[in-house]
């Protein structure tokens, strides 16, 4: 099969399209694995940081690396104990630092693997499971979200910030969204109240206050943020730092608190996120889809930073993509 990989740790150029061996599923050891043939991938921070070699410490140290840790596609065979999953099933998986997504096929686990709706093609599940997932954890469990709240979300156009502007509303809350003046309007599209741009303004200065202030880029601090907090403001964060962890630490005993959100994958979540995009209440908002040989370039737009939602590899070509 084709994949695209690394032979070692290094910059966007190290990604090349090569002939790997294609994966089978163990019944014997592992009878919950899916074998998958993969339509598309979506592209994260996790894979551009595994390919830098900045997670090799949580990875195998063996080479060649196929990275990718969401993707869809049709499931080609199944393990003895896979039950609710059958061959032919539309799927979209997450994969985790395992990886695997930048190739034709992928094993997963079946705990990890979701049937699609109809009316979710495999671009917009792709990119669904780390950047979806993150925000509505990110609001809901570590932000507490309640109706009539006020959100402000940092980082709001880009691919945890226009899922987490449209979950923030879809859960009742008011949003301000902090943006560049050219993200201003996609913000506006997907519901956001009030925009604050970073260009002219620096929200840590506003002088409203928020109960929930969601950085979805990591680029602020707890300490930067308190005085925009309500008394019991939660401050959520997706790039926690020693400092940051510290905070979390001491706020246990404070009304305003510091939180850092890790990704967990669950099928509950993810059932439901995607029913909001089939019932067309969540827009997946795709900047860009590449071919498989173009993932170095993705990689590079990706670090670039200011992509709009979410860059996607497609593996397979499919007419019906939807890339709003």
């Amino acid at each position: 099969m084709k994949a695209a990989i690394i032979n070692h740790y290094g910059d966007a150029h190290e990604l090349h399209v090569q002939e790997v061996p294609q994966p089978t599923i163990d019944s014997i050891d592992d009878p919950h694995q899916v074998l998958i043939r993969v339509h598309a991938a979506g592209i994260n921070p996790m894979d551009t940081k595994a390919r830098e070699g900045g997670m090799k410490f949580l990875q195998s140290g063996h080479f060649p690396k196929i990275l990718g840790a969401e993707c869809a596609g049709v499931v080609e065979a199944v393990g003895l104990m896979v039950k609710e999953i059958k061959p032919g099933d539309r799927v979209v998986a997450s994969l985790g630092l395992a990886g695997g997504g930048y190739a034709e096929y992928v094993v997963a686990k079946d705990k990890n693997v979701i049937k699609l709706p109809d009316a979710v093609d495999f671009s917009q599940a792709a990119a669904m499971p780390i950047a979806a997932g993150t925000a509505l954890q990110a609001l809901r469990d570590k932000g507490n979200l309640r109706p009539g709240d006020q959100v402000l979300i940092n980082g709001a156009t880009g691919g945890v910030g226009t899922f987490a502007i449209q979950i923030a509303k879809l859960l009742g809350g008011q949003v301000t969204a902090v943006c560049s003046t050219e993200g201003a309007a996609l913000a506006r599209q997907l519901g956001a109240d009030h925009i604050i741009d970073y260009h002219t303004a620096d929200f840590t200065k506003s002088i409203e206050t928020y109960n929930i202030v969601f950085d979805a880029v990591g680029k602020s601090s707890f300490d930067e943020c308190r005085n925009i907090l309500t008394e019991n403001g939660i401050y959520v964060t997706t790039l926690p730092s020693p400092k940051q962890m510290l905070e979390q630490v001491v706020t246990i005993f404070t009304e305003q608190k510091a939180e850092s959100i890790l990704f967990t994958f669950s099928q509950e979540d993810m059932n439901w996120l995607l029913k909001q995009v089939a019932d067309g209440q969540l827009l997946v908002v795709i900047e860009r889809t590449y071919r498989l040989d173009e993932l170095a370039l993705a990689h590079a737009e990706s670090e670039a930073g200011h992509v709009k939602g979410k860059l996607v590899v497609e593996v397979v070509s499919d007419p019906k993509t939807k890339t709003e």
